[in-house]
């Protein structure tokens, strides 16, 4: 996976801007981006090539070529996609002001993330390859005309994609399982066992939650929380200058070593391998 940034990502009053740009190849899925969610900026994903399970908000959704994916601020992903490899672009917003939507939302939240783009792709690949295009070149006002064909995008978006909506049927169980999901993602860092569900009075079995919850989620609860974990970790990798043993504590692990051995089996690269080589990335950029 390439990342390019924007030297200039300020957003103009009333207009989304774009922040970043990605590219993944199918040779990219040996490094996965785990668990994690973006508190202040949407993604917007093209899929380009492949077919796969990817796990958005609550629960995984099949997406395949020509699919455009929608993440919300604030909305957990895992950008590893079960079974085949894919390809894809992605757009990271900030700005986005809808009607009737939240503030960095471009879809409400309950409304499904993965629309077909249909006989919109062709002409939305093209747009998406040209902004990468652009923003690899770094030439005077590239960034201007990248700017102006990302309106293009979303005008595109907005008028033809936006109506695409289905309904995600819940039982009050199921609820119950979400419920107890988003306090997890709240306490991640903490010590959680399925044995203390009673004691926070939520009425539902061990047993029930358990299976449940691999079944919407296809992880045990503490696979995922592991998830959550190193999700978070590489957050901290990335945007701070903690060290390997603070960021350990901080995202819940008591030992190190467990936390390295952790991550590595997660990402294929070390802590500090993946620090070195993210930093060496956005230097690049």
């Amino acid at each position: 996976m390439k990342q390019l940034f924007l030297t200039n990502d300020k957003p103009v009053l009333g207009r989304p801007q774009i922040v970043y740009m990605s590219k993944v190849n199918v040779e990219d899925q040996g490094y996965p981006r785990t668990m994690h969610a973006h508190r202040d900026l949407t993604e917007v994903i093209l899929m380009t090539g492949g077919q796969g399970d990817v796990f958005i908000g609550e629960q995984y959704f099949a997406a395949k070529k020509g699919d455009l994916l929608v993440y919300n601020s604030g909305v957990l992903h895992d950008e590893l996609f079960k079974n085949d490899p894919v390809s894809l672009y992605c757009i990271g917003i900030k700005g986005l002001g809808e009607n009737k939507l939240r503030k960095n939302a471009l879809i409400p939240d309950d409304e499904v993330p993965v629309i077909p783009t249909r006989e919109l792709y062709e002409p939305l690949k093209q747009l998406f390859a040209s902004c990468y295009r652009l923003l690899e070149l770094q030439c005077n006002g590239s960034e201007e005309a990248l700017q102006g064909i990302f309106s293009s995008i979303l005008i595109l978006i907005r008028k033809n994609l936006l109506n695409y909506k289905q309904i995600v049927e819940q039982t009050e169980k199921i609820a119950l399982v979400q419920e107890i999901k988003h306090y997890i993602d709240e306490h991640f860092f903490e010590d959680f066992k399925v044995k203390d569900l009673q004691e926070h009075n939520w009425p539902i079995s061990e047993f029930y939650f358990a299976h449940k919850f691999k079944e919407l989620y296809s992880y045990t609860p503490i696979e995922y929380i592991r998830r959550r974990r190193i999700g978070e970790a590489q957050t901290l990798l990335i945007n701070t200058n903690q060290n390997i043993t603070e960021i350990a504590i901080a995202v819940g692990f008591n030992s190190s070593a467990y936390f390295c051995t952790t991550f590595k089996k997660m990402v294929n690269l070390s802590p500090k391998q993946y620090r070195k080589q993210y930093t060496e990335r956005k230097q690049d950029s």
